[in-house]
């Protein structure tokens, strides 16, 4: 059994990943993650998943009517405890406070948002606000990601021990060398929490067009040992046994009845992000197509839309 425990979840990082929301107001370059994120986790209540979704549309339509300038991207677990999480944008640390203090600034829009939050509630059994920082240092080929166009994010949780941060930086810096000495172009990317889960905790996001593409990163998990070699392999199953508390990881479905996203990221697969309105669009002919385009809703949702309400998150 002795296979080294961070090779096992590495073998993980041989499928596929992508960036997370898109950025705000100053959005970053096409698929470059964004710098920092918030999620916000929900506990759903067992049996509950359906009437939950549904009910999320209810905040997707309020930040349309409000057109709000910041969006994000819902997904329910696969696999794991019964959870939503909604991840959101941002280029800096003070874009989060300003998208907060100007939904703050505005009443009305808050007082719908508490109402729904209310009412949400039947269906939760609890929530977590989580703030990260990207890490480029440890992604690999970020740059080349293309959330859009997938549909499964898998997500890989390491709690790490206190002091032992080195360890994990360490970790992954040998398993990225791997990766580019087998030359395989598979992009993941790193988040460090700096809020909203014990620490020290790093996230993983590798996102999936297709299940089959978990198959394809087991077939590869072999390449990738042997271009860590025995004396890395050695290192790395030291550095898990002494530096982490446990790694978790588990599969998310994206959800694009839950998500708020800009025209730019529906545009990109509209097929599954927006299956009503693309299949209306093939329906009206070429001449007719470009006055009855604007069947998609416009605006956005944040952390500060999806409120950091302590009990939400």
């Amino acid at each position: 059994m002795k296979k080294t425990l961070f090779l096992a979840v590495a073998v993980c990082l041989v499928l596929s990943c992508v960036s997370l929301a898109d950025a705000q107001t100053s959005a970053p370059a096409p698929g470059t993650p964004p710098k920092v994120i918030t999620i916000i986790r929900e506990e759903v209540k067992v049996g509950k998943g359906a009437a939950h979704e549904k009910f999320e549309t209810n905040f997707v339509r309020a930040f349309a009517r409000a057109k709000w300038p910041s969006h994000y991207l819902a997904m329910t677990a696969l696999s794991g405890p019964s959870e939503a999480w909604y991840l959101t944008g941002y280029d800096s640390f003070a874009a989060w406070e300003q998208d907060r203090e100007t939904t703050e600034k505005a009443t009305a829009f808050s007082a719908e948002l508490d109402q729904l939050f209310e009412k949400d509630a039947e269906f939760l059994t609890g929530g977590r606000n989580i703030v990260a920082f990207f890490r480029d240092d440890l992604s690999y080929n970020p740059a080349s990601m293309d959330v859009p166009k997938a549909r499964y994010m898998r997500v890989i949780t390491y709690r790490v021990r206190p002091g032992h941060e080195g360890d994990f930086v360490e970790a992954a810096r040998t398993i990225r060398a791997a990766y580019e000495k087998t030359e395989v172009k598979v992009p993941w990317a790193v988040y460090q929490v700096t809020a909203g889960v014990p620490g020290p905790t790093f996230l993983i996001f590798l996102a999936m067009k297709s299940l089959q593409e978990s198959d394809e990163g087991i077939a590869r998990g072999k390449a990738i040992q042997a271009a860590l070699g025995e004396e890395n392999g050695k290192k790395l199953d030291k550095l898990a046994s002494e530096s982490f508390i446990n790694i978790e990881s588990n599969l998310f479905n994206f959800s694009p009845k839950m998500s708020y996203l800009s025209p730019e990221w529906v545009a990109a697969n509209p097929e599954f992000w927006s299956p009503k309105a693309e299949m209306a669009s093939r329906a009206v002919p070429a001449a007719g197509r470009k006055a009855g385009a604007r069947t998609k809703k416009e605006g956005a949702l944040t952390p500060a839309g999806k409120k950091e309400e302590p009990p939400k998150q």
